[in-house]
């Protein structure tokens, strides 16, 4: 667009010098020139400024690292790759042998504390009603109190063990957190599922919208707002540019974020500065239902502000034209 830009100048001088034969001076070629580079100078920086364009977009989507809540050996995996799946359906399987064995073990003390309970407290009103009539002592009454209340006790703890024993029983089924699906399945039985924080067994993609963030330079995102029109191209879909509006402008970049910390910052350890992240939706998605727009396509985003509008015209072809280009060259 630039080069068109640059090439229809040179034909307006074109047609001024040869057909309306204005002389050709040292005066009137460079006056030609210094105005045929700021206009074209001109035209490119309101353009960047009041409607910018970033070629750093891209598709996501929210994904889960899908973990167990306890560890043991994986004997089945129930899901294939891209298998969508319905929140509550199983994913993969633990052997649930010991985990079973100890919910047994557990229950049979229970058994064994209540045995004891019903034994214990027959005694005590067999020895209360002795002590009533004068055959029996205080301390052997207060002795079965004391079996009694410590057999009650440990019914209690046993309990609490049952309900904790039940639950990782429970989850040696690892089931689907929400509708979706998981990806690039690489678990397989006879491997150790363990409890590690943010590395999960799989990749569940939740069933949603996919999010569209472009990164713009700072200097032109304060002519960024919610509710400004934009358009969208998308690599995987060349010659297509689709209406949206931008939804979103971050506060704070990566950059800006300051973490807690016994270390002092000094001035090298600044890093250089970011781009911003603003979120687009797309003004009609029915358009792209059916395209091949898996997450992590990139894109390319324009939004057009109402300062100097005129421009958009021009940033509008560009984006088409770098559009087309991705029939012929990838990215």
């Amino acid at each position: 667009m630039e080069t068109l830009i640059i090439l229809s100048y040179v034909a307006l001088c074109v047609i001024v010098f040869r057909v309306f034969r204005v002389p050709k001076t040292k005066w009137t070629l460079t006056t030609a020139s210094v105005i045929g580079m700021f206009i074209v100078g001109w035209i490119f920086l309101y353009m960047a400024m009041y409607q910018p364009v970033s070629r750093m977009a891209r598709l996501y989507s929210v994904t889960t690292p899908i973990t167990s809540q306890v560890e043991g050996m994986v004997t089945q995996v129930y899901v294939q790759g891209n298998q969508q799946v319905k929140a509550g359906d199983p994913l993969y399987q633990i052997d649930d042998t010991p985990f079973k064995d100890k919910v047994n073990r557990i229950q049979g003390d229970i058994k064994r504390t209540e045995s004891a309970i019903d034994f214990y407290q027959s005694e005590l009103a067999r020895y209360k009603k002795l002590g009533s009539k004068g055959y029996s002592s205080q301390e052997k009454i207060d002795n079965i109190e004391n079996q009694l209340l410590e057999q009650k006790a440990n019914q209690s703890k046993y309990q609490s063990e049952l309900e904790v024993a039940q639950f990782n029983l429970s989850k040696t089924t690892v089931t689907a957190p929400t509708d979706g699906y998981v990806t690039q399945v690489a678990l397989r039985p006879g491997m150790k599922s363990r409890i590690v924080p943010f590395q999960g067994n799989l990749t569940f993609v939740h069933k949603e919208d996919k999010q569209l963030f472009a990164a713009f330079k700072q200097a032109p995102v304060r002519y960024v707002k919610v509710g400004y029109p934009a358009e969208v191209t998308f690599n995987t879909i060349p010659g297509h540019a689709y209406q949206a509006h931008v939804t979103q402008v971050n506060d704070i970049f990566a950059q800006g974020a300051v973490s807690p910390s016994g270390n002092m910052k000094y001035p090298e350890q600044i890093p250089a500065g970011g781009r911003i992240l603003v979120k687009v939706e797309l003004d009609n998605p029915d358009l792209v239902k059916d395209m091949p727009l898996p997450s992590g396509t990139d894109a390319h985003v324009a939004v057009y502000s109402p300062k100097w509008e005129m421009f958009s015209i021009v940033r509008k072809v560009i984006l088409r034209m770098q559009s087309w280009q991705n029939w012929l060259f990838e990215g």
